[in-house]
């Protein structure tokens, strides 16, 4: 089953990213179901099932994440593989959207954006008149 949906909006950004997530076998009709209530989300760019049973999706890691597509497949019935690899891997990909997310709110720059002045420089304000 090969269900999918591409946006009419540029593909890749700076926090676009492309995950593939096993699932357990499913009706078709609950994955259809699933794929058209994942792609309704802006950032989604794109979303199918491949012919090994695997959902591939790309999504902005900036505003959606991991958790929120497992809870959606949650919400809709479709299981996931439990294995181990998957839950390390997942755990993974958890720790990159969060980082992602973060980077994303972040005012920018270092903490220290300016060096510090040197001593005797002419930025020093300690001049002794």
């Amino acid at each position: 089953m090969r269900e999918t949906r591409k946006k009419d909006k540029p593909s890749k950004g700076s926090f676009a990213v492309t995950r593939k997530i096993p699932l357990a076998p499913a009706a078709a009709e609950k994955l259809q179901n699933a794929i058209q209530q994942l792609t309704a989300i802006e950032t989604i760019i794109d979303a199918h099932v491949d012919r090994h049973g695997q959902l591939r999706i790309s999504y902005d890691a900036s505003s959606v994440g991991i958790r929120d597509i497992e809870a959606l497949l949650d919400k809709a019935g479709i299981a996931r593989t439990s294995g181990f690899w998957w839950r390390l891997k997942s755990a993974w990909y958890r720790f990159l959207d969060e980082n992602a997310k973060s980077n994303a709110r972040s005012g920018g720059g270092a903490c220290c954006n300016r060096p510090p002045s040197m001593p005797g420089g002419s930025s020093d304000t300690r001049k002794v008149r």
